[in-house]
């Protein structure tokens, strides 16, 4: 394998940039067949080869653990992260309205919501995750995928997607969608890896780290391609910022997650929130513009 600062040949023909149309990519990691590949252009970091989307979904529909005790870890990890963000979206919605949680996994975070009064359904594929939401929360979970709903337009107030957006084979097309069954000046919040760095961070001992969950994270975005995103989606007052961070089960994980949570929420304070601390987790919130003009798609 190269080296991240070395200039490799990329096998690669067909690739396009998913933000800024560029073909010139660099390799930045390998694991296997998997090679992740930033855009010389734009900084994106995409995966290639990809999974097919019938490979996805398979995978998908076990993906999440069906012990209790593994589900309960889960809503645990997800607490802080889930309120800082039930706060972010009742600090930015005018009132309580209709919320869709796409891929909303056991549903912890739609429960916040319905506690605080939101009318809440959610999107998952795995069967032991919608299962569990329904059962648990009594919540209107969809088995099937966004596009494929065919959702009423101009439906919800708020739409949420909590590590989903880089495990989408088309996310500019999903956000699209999103935009279209959104309100006029609805809220979007996204919640994001934001892995690259820590591949300068770790160096040699990166191979010792799977930190993209290959192949299941098909990007990278970073504060800045996360942008060019939204805007090509028709979303309007994108800002990104540090929302919290999760509380893994194991005691070296939460520790190191813990540390560098604080640290990152720390500089983004002192630095009147313009400071978002590479490697770490980021929350994004952009709204669909009262008046659309010109938008396409």
């Amino acid at each position: 394998m190269n080296r991240p600062d070395e200039s490799p040949k990329i096998p690669v023909l067909s690739e396009i940039c998913l933000v800024c149309r560029n073909d010139s990519f660099q390799l930045i990691h390998q694991k296997k067949q998997w090679q992740y590949l930033r855009c010389r252009r734009c900084g994106l970091v995409s995966l290639y080869p990809r999974p097919t989307r019938e490979d996805l979904l398979k995978d998908y529909d076990t993906y999440l653990p069906a012990q209790a005790e593994n589900i309960v870890q889960w809503g645990r990890m997800m607490s802080r992260i889930n309120r800082t963000s039930a706060d972010l979206i009742e600090a930015s919605a005018a009132c309580k309205g209709r919320l869709l949680d796409i891929g909303c996994g056991y549903g912890f975070f739609l429960s916040e919501m319905q506690q605080r009064g939101w009318q809440t359904e959610g999107i998952e594929i795995s069967a032991v995750g919608r299962a569990y939401a329904r059962q648990t929360w009594n919540i209107r979970v969809h088995a099937e995928t966004l596009e494929a709903l065919t959702l009423p337009e101009n439906h919800f107030d708020v739409v949420t997607l909590f590590y989903v957006i880089e495990h989408l084979l088309d996310p500019l097309s999903l956000l699209r969608e999103v935009r279209r069954i959104l309100k006029p000046g609805g809220l979007i919040l996204l919640r994001w890896p934001h892995t690259a760095p820590m591949l300068k961070v770790l160096g040699p001992f990166v191979k010792n780290y799977d930190y993209f969950h290959t192949p299941f994270h098909l990007y990278d975005f970073s504060p800045a391609t996360i942008v060019q995103l939204l805007d090509q989606a028709g979303f309007a007052g994108v800002a990104t910022r540090i929302g919290g961070y999760s509380l893994p089960a194991k005691r070296l994980n939460r520790w190191f997650t813990v540390l560098c949570g604080t640290l990152a929420e720390t500089l983004y304070s002192l630095s009147a929130r313009k400071f978002l601390m590479p490697g770490v987790s980021k929350t994004t919130l952009a709204r669909k513009p009262r008046i659309e003009i010109g938008l396409t798609g």
